[in-house]
């Protein structure tokens, strides 16, 4: 008899309306059905999973298997279609469902399917990863584009000006050495010119810079 299940069962099947079950055990889940030799009408094998018995069953012939395998084989090409069958073979109906499977046919075209609806997707990451990349690889030439710009810019205006620095920039004004003086004011205190006679704070311009002025 040969090893491989030549049906491998998903759920409850049912010959003729009643449930498949092991002789055994009674299990209807996880039954495998071998054919076990040439002839149609010769009984197939049926194997329980559950508990491991395997015994012949009548109404389930290599006839049957074949009609169900032959049934399976037309559908074989529809992705997204279940694997359940009916099959009808000398009066004798199989109804069930098969553990799904996958042929290459089918592989391929699960494969396509996953690709079309991935594309776009995967052209948006390549478009971000080369921007990315070529953002990195400019980078350093606009550093120098930039330096280089600023010193022409510099280099003009200090033509045209005589050396007087770049545009908007005025120059700096020395700083005072007086103690106290702030952009040209000194602050003392002093009752001078005081109603009450107490000391006062007073502002006065700063006699030796004139930035007051």
């Amino acid at each position: 008899m040969n090893t491989d299940a030549d049906l491998k069962l998903l759920g409850v099947a049912e010959v003729n309306g009643r449930p498949l079950a092991c002789a055994q055990c009674g299990n209807t889940f996880s039954l495998e059905v071998h054919k076990r030799t040439v002839f149609e009408t010769a009984a197939a094998w049926v194997c329980c999973l559950s508990c491991g018995h395997g015994g012949e069953d009548q109404a389930v012939t290599n006839g049957l298997v074949d009609a169900v395998l032959a049934g399976w084989a037309n559908r074989q090409k529809d992705v997204a279609g279940r694997d359940q069958f009916t099959a009808e073979w000398r009066g004798i109906v199989l109804a069930g469902e098969l553990v799904p499977t996958l042929d290459l046919y089918q592989a391929a075209v699960a494969v396509k399917a996953v690709h079309e609806g991935a594309k776009p997707h995967v052209k948006r990451w390549w478009r971000g990863k080369k921007r990315v990349a070529k953002d990195r690889a400019k980078a350093p030439w606009r550093a120098v584009k930039a330096k280089v710009t600023v010193a022409a810019v510099g280099a003009a205006w200090d033509m045209q000006t005589g050396g007087a620095g770049l545009p908007g920039k005025p120059a700096r004004m020395p700083r005072c050495r007086v103690q106290g003086c702030r952009k040209g004011w000194v602050t003392i205190t002093t009752r001078v010119h005081s109603d009450t006679g107490k000391k006062q704070q007073k502002r006065i311009r700063c006699a030796v810079c004139d930035r007051a002025g």
